[in-house]
């Protein structure tokens, strides 16, 4: 069995994801076949997946139109390639594997405003029981194993297995991207969450610096982009298990709080 530590980076656009996750790629991986955050944990492999990687191309017959604008709404979920993204993951996990069983806890807000308060959760279980973990699982399964009994040994491992005595090579997937809370698999996997969040006037300055490609056409921003942001961060915002990042902190001081987050759940 190899042991998983799944951490999810959400945000708003130009919030400073990409960078958190790059940031932190490197840092795992400079610590590889070292003992990292505690004496039983040693950093095994590191891997980075971006949900920017999956999205359709612009010819696709799945993609929505703004009809005001002309122009894709590449904001949701369907312009995305979901289920290529969960089926590189799964192959990314392997067949046998356990995630790390780390517990969400009690943060006052941060230094320099980086985070906001995050509640312990109700829950000590890890959130991978969800019911979504066995439909998501069976698909994305490409039948080479008997996947509903591992199935049952993952969910039942990742509640019970004590972490505290063993010695333990620890594997790292960083998942970015944008909706990667809003969707089920996604939302499950994820043992540790991150959201980058930034105000909208300081989100759009960012935006209109940028070149897209396809890009931007005159009110994509206004019309779309912070609508379907507004609608889609509302999905999960008041959860506990999220911690919401302030994106316009440093990015330095962002990389530092975040590593302290992850050291004190594991």
């Amino acid at each position: 069995m190899e042991t998983w530590l799944v951490i999810g980076i959400s945000g708003v656009t130009n919030g400073g994801k990409t960078t958190l996750a790059k940031s932190l790629h490197q840092y795992f991986t400079g610590h590889q076949n070292k003992i990292i955050f505690k004496e039983n944990i040693t950093m095994n492999k590191v891997t980075l997946l971006s949900q920017d990687d999956y999205f359709l191309p612009v010819d696709s017959p799945k993609h929505k139109m703004i009809e005001k604008l002309g122009h894709i709404n590449w904001e949701i979920l369907s312009s995305i390639d979901m289920d290529k993204m969960c089926h590189d993951i799964m192959t990314t996990l392997g067949h046998k594997f356990i995630l790390y069983n780390c517990h969400q806890l009690s943060k006052s807000e941060g230094d320099n405003n980086i985070a906001e308060q995050v509640d312990p959760l109700l829950d000590e279980d890890n959130i991978f029981a969800d019911h979504f973990l066995s439909n998501y699982l069976n698909k994305y399964d490409d039948g080479s194993v008997g996947v509903n009994q591992r199935t049952s040994n993952l969910i039942k491992k990742s509640k019970n297995e004590s972490f505290l005595n063993m010695n333990i090579k620890l594997n790292v997937l960083l998942i970015e991207g944008f909706l990667i809370f809003n969707h089920p698999f996604t939302l499950d996997l994820c043992n540790v969450k991150f959201h980058m969040h930034l105000p909208y006037e300081k989100c759009y300055d960012r935006r209109i610096k940028r070149v897209y490609d396809p890009p931007d056409v005159v009110g994509y921003f206004e019309m779309c982009v912070w609508p379907m942001y507004e609608k889609h961060f509302k999905e999960f915002r008041d959860r506990t298990d999220v911690y919401m990042l302030n994106g316009e902190v440093p990015k330095e001081n962002i990389m530092n709080y975040v590593l302290n987050c992850i050291k004190d759940l594991v």
